[in-house]
């Protein structure tokens, strides 16, 4: 379910099955899409200098922005502190633990850029506010 740090924009559309994990902050922008079983973590375990193994007491929070305009497929991972950009798509299964530029189409595990959206097009369905 939802918890008491996250914020949402505008015509957000998550799936069922989603899942948000740990203390950190969510922001999700406006006209986002989620397929099923999205899952964002926003809190990890501290093993560094920790004081018992593999990890103590201590937890280690990170925030996860997503931007507008941004679709995520069935069944993914975002990691703490990772910030989505504006018109990203990440793939069905990705795993982002990294920060996805604006307009990039990513995925994989760890998920990477594999191309960009044509960014002319993008920028003018924005303007004419052709919003889905």
């Amino acid at each position: 379910g939802f918890h008491n740090n996250m914020y949402l924009g505008d015509h957000v559309s998550i799936n069922p099955g989603a899942r948000f994990i740990g203390q950190g902050k969510i922001e999700i922008g406006r006209y986002f899409h989620s397929g099923q079983k999205l899952t964002i973590i926003t809190s990890n375990h501290n093993y560094d200098n920790a004081t018992a193994i593999p990890y103590d007491k201590k937890r280690i929070h990170k925030d996860v922005i997503i931007k507008d305009f941004v679709w995520v497929g069935d069944s993914v991972l975002i990691t703490p502190g990772v910030t989505i950009g504006e018109g990203a798509i990440i793939a069905a299964g990705a795993v982002v633990t990294k920060n996805i530029p604006d307009y990039a189409i990513a995925g994989g595990c760890p998920a990477k850029v594999i191309k960009y959206r044509n960014i002319d097009q993008f920028i003018a369905l924005k303007r004419q506010g052709s919003f889905f």
